[in-house]
């Protein structure tokens, strides 16, 4: 190929690429990029564990346009939090009798944090509350708990616990270098 056509080639390419790039995902589908990295990604066999969906009942949704397809093919796709939230919407709908036309029509027109706060599902994690226990200069003892929990007197006195016995073996070693 002469360089005149392989950069007419080029350019062209790169004329289709940002002309799909521009170009909206139909209804009920995902543009073509991916999420966000730090979002979580699920297998097929992931969604079956946490809906309860046959990875069947998964394919067909998404062939009838109630789910997104996949970010990818075959054994190596995956599903994202989207997903996951509207498979659970649409058990919610379908245990209201809802047919799934009228179900596609409303799950279409939510957003993922619509949907969450429709079902009262948290895709966040609660946030953690690390403390630090200083023992010795090269020792420390680290206790996590979650936010949100109430205090636990049973985990509370096992880090006393646990403390005590560390700085009593400490100061024994201490003692009698």
């Amino acid at each position: 190929m002469g360089e005149p056509n392989r950069q007419a080639a080029n350019h062209l390419n790169r004329i289709n690429i940002a002309s799909s790039a521009a170009r909206p995902a139909p209804p009920g589908r995902r543009a073509a990029l991916p999420p966000a990295p730090e979002r979580y990604r699920y297998t097929i066999d992931e969604l079956e564990d946490q809906t309860g969906v046959s990875a069947r009942t998964i394919r067909y949704y998404i062939g009838q346009g109630l789910l997104a397809p996949a970010y990818g093919r075959g054994p190596s796709a995956t599903y994202d939090l989207g997903h996951l939230l509207r498979l659970r919407l649409i058990q919610h709908l379908k245990s209201q009798r809802y047919s799934l036309s009228q179900i596609k029509e409303h799950v279409s027109r939510l957003t993922d944090a619509e949907i969450e706060r429709m079902l009262g599902f948290a895709s966040q994690p609660p946030v953690d509350t690390w403390h630090r226990i200083n023992l010795h200069p090269d020792i420390e003892l680290h206790t996590r708990a979650a936010s949100g929990d109430a205090p636990d007197p049973a985990f509370e006195h096992a880090v006393e616990s646990i403390t005590n016995y560390a700085r009593s073996v400490i100061d024994h070693l201490e003692r009698n270098p």
